[in-house]
């Protein structure tokens, strides 16, 4: 997120030509929604399956069931997905018409950003995201109402603090994920946890971060947690077999002499290789998250440092209106002296 010197220097148009892009917003809001009641069908689905599953072993561990996966529900889908739909992202595709609005947004934006980092910071224990330094500095900034360095210290927390935590909350997750498909043996477990981790992690970082993608970079997020998720279902079909069928290969008659024991390796083999597919597959979801994050950040603070022309006109208006008072008043006073 470091600031360059040439993109300062850019006027609107040339912003415009190099960063602004034609966009259907319903297009983007309607790719979205669909993409994320996909995530919650998904998840739905498997949920169902493992119901359905329980009341296979008795009719009231299947009642119970429902009511857990309810729960599960709402914690692992609704939840996420409307903590991410509620939190603001910048404006950065704009024309001569928006710019000046986009500006005075994003603006406040920072500042809402900056609030609730020196909010969570003095309210919260054990939270240690942002460094006590620089939040220190980026209260200073907000109490004198200085909004240049509040964005200059956003942008140090944002290539220091926030770029360490999102790592470790990758790293986290990724790790949640290989461990649990590693060891669950159930295709629709598998797809469950990496529908719902990686939904968490999106949720996290966005949280981390103070802002979202916007709905077009996030509806493309949101479709990478479905291929994911599908991946998924489709690693554990895949593998098991192949994994049973090598072992069995390669290991010749030391493993054809022992029984089960061409399955048992097969098996582990298996397990290992799912858990890091969809821990690698976590890992690309959340730099993906990640890069569209800094992009947008990177690109309201070009955005915030372009003088608009219509702010130029404003000036020259004003002027212009103060000159026309001092004549007319001169005027005025000499008139009155002659008719004096």
């Amino acid at each position: 997120m470091a600031k360059s010197n040439i993109d300062k220097k850019l006027t609107l148009e040339e912003y415009e030509k190099k960063y602004s892009k034609p966009e259907n917003v319903k297009a983007a809001k309607t790719f979205l929604f669909i993409f994320s009641a996909s995530i919650g069908i998904i998840i739905f689905v498997c949920l169902f399956f493992l119901v359905m599953r329980l009341f296979e072993i008795h009719k009231i561990a299947g009642y119970v069931g429902i009511g857990v996966a309810a729960i599960i529900y709402i914690f692992v889908y609704i939840i996420p997905i409307i903590k991410i739909k509620n939190t603001k992202a910048f404006i950065t595709n704009v024309d001569q018409s928006n710019a000046s609005k986009a500006q005075k947004y994003n603006r406040e934006l920072r500042n809402s950003i900056a609030d609730k980092m020196i909010d969570l910071k003095a309210n919260t224990e054990g939270v240690g995201w942002y460094s006590d330094e620089l939040i220190g500095k980026l209260a200073i900034a907000r109490q004198t109402k200085n909004d240049k360095e509040v964005k200059n210290v956003l942008t140090s927390i944002y290539d220091k603090d926030v770029r360490l935590a999102s790592n470790k909350m990758i790293r986290d997750h990724a790790f949640k994920v290989g461990i649990t498909t590693a060891l669950s043996q159930s295709e629709k477990v598998d797809t469950l946890f990496v529908a719902a981790y990686n939904l968490s992690l999106i949720k996290d970082i966005v949280f981390l971060y103070g802002y979202r993608p916007s709905d077009a970079k996030l509806a493309k997020i949101y479709q990478s947690v479905i291929v994911d998720a599908l991946i998924a279902y489709g690693v554990g079909n895949a593998t098991g077999s192949m994994a049973t069928t090598a072992v069995t290969k390669f290991g010749g008659k030391a493993v054809e002499s022992i029984p089960f024991l061409g399955t048992a390796l097969g098996t582990i083999i298996d397990s290992v290789a799912q858990g890091i597919i969809n821990s690698s597959l976590t890992v690309l979801i959340g730099f993906q998250t990640k890069k569209y994050l800094k992009k947008e950040y990177h690109l309201q603070d070009i955005l915030d440092e372009i003088e608009l022309d219509e702010e130029k006109e404003l000036e020259s208006e004003q002027e212009m209106v103060e000159s026309l008072k001092e004549d007319i008043t001169k005027k005025a006073k000499k008139k009155d002296l002659v008719a004096a």
